[in-house]
């Protein structure tokens, strides 16, 4: 047995994926939940798709399992979307996400500490998450066709969440945009941003039951953090308030002390239970929580 073998995360198999004009190849994880503490088999209640997996996926994994575990989380199981050519260092992801998870032309960004960053193509990552992914984790679990799927994204994949509740808000229920980037860099002529396109969708647009989480980090706008012009705490109180327009159930936690970085685990947490809750506890309940 390898290391390797020896170091990974029980229960979970995986597969690659090659959709149809995407440019790269996608490693897809899928991760059952646990028992509950009682031995009780689970069942499914949701399915977590969990964009930017090569960062996070363990981390939503673990969390879902010891929520459902403690009485906390509802059973889910977890999809991680991945890219099969990373290899462990961030190098490929880094430059693909600007990709896939920021919608429009392709354009050039520079970013001081992370170089020239190269964006747009989100229609067509969003196509192949719906029409090659989502069927293909079905084919294999079919006991997942018509389970309530939820988005998990964080950063730029909590704008492509955003991105795919604006363009096509039939296919999640649920979705976790943590620390956000809830804008275009650069803005993309004639488009709107992001907040303001959600706030102008069509009445009725938005399905009825729909449920959003939006988290940051407290020190998320302070001088000299790496993400402080992306207005990120601003920005999710802003598309809060545009999704409460629509009759979207929210919720809204900003952590203290934490950055943008160090928010991760925390906000995943809170995502659960808000998003994913076990049976019998509030669901999908409009609220606002600020920590401080």
């Amino acid at each position: 047995m390898t290391i390797a073998a020896m170091l990974a995360i029980p229960g979970v198999e995986t597969f690659v994926s090659r959709p149809e004009g995407l440019g790269t190849s996608l490693r897809i994880s899928i991760a059952r939940p646990s028992s509950d503490a009682t031995g009780k088999p689970p069942g499914a209640s949701s399915v977590i798709y969990v964009t930017d997996a090569d960062y996070c996926f363990g981390t939503v994994v673990e969390a879902a399992r010891m929520g459902h575990y403690a009485g906390e989380v509802a059973p889910a199981i977890v999809i991680g979307i991945g890219y099969a050519e990373e290899t462990g260092d961030y190098a490929f992801v880094g430059r693909r996400r600007g990709l896939d998870f920021y919608g429009g032309p392709r354009r050039s960004l520079e970013m001081p500490g992370f170089g020239t960053l190269e964006l747009g193509g989100g229609e067509t990552f969003l196509k192949a998450l719906i029409e090659t992914v989502v069927p293909e984790v079905e084919r294999r679990l079919p006991e997942t066709a018509g389970v309530r799927r939820t988005l998990f994204g964080v950063s730029a994949g909590g704008h492509f969440a955003a991105f795919a509740l604006m363009h096509r808000p039939d296919v999640f229920g649920g979705y976790a945009m943590m620390s956000p980037a809830l804008v275009d860099f650069p803005p993309v002529p004639g488009e709107q941003q992001m907040v303001d396109a959600v706030r102008a969708l069509p009445v009725g647009a938005i399905p009825s039951g729909t449920a959003v989480f939006l988290s940051a980090g407290a020190r998320e706008e302070e001088p000299g953090e790496a993400l402080a012009a992306a207005s990120i705490i601003s920005n999710a109180y802003r598309m809060r308030a545009a999704l409460a327009a629509h009759g979207v159930s929210t919720e809204l936690t900003v952590f203290a002390g934490e950055t943008h970085t160090s928010v991760l685990g925390a906000a995943v947490s809170r995502a659960l239970r808000f998003l994913v809750p076990s049976q019998g506890a509030p669901s999908w309940q409009t609220s606002l929580s600020g920590e401080s």
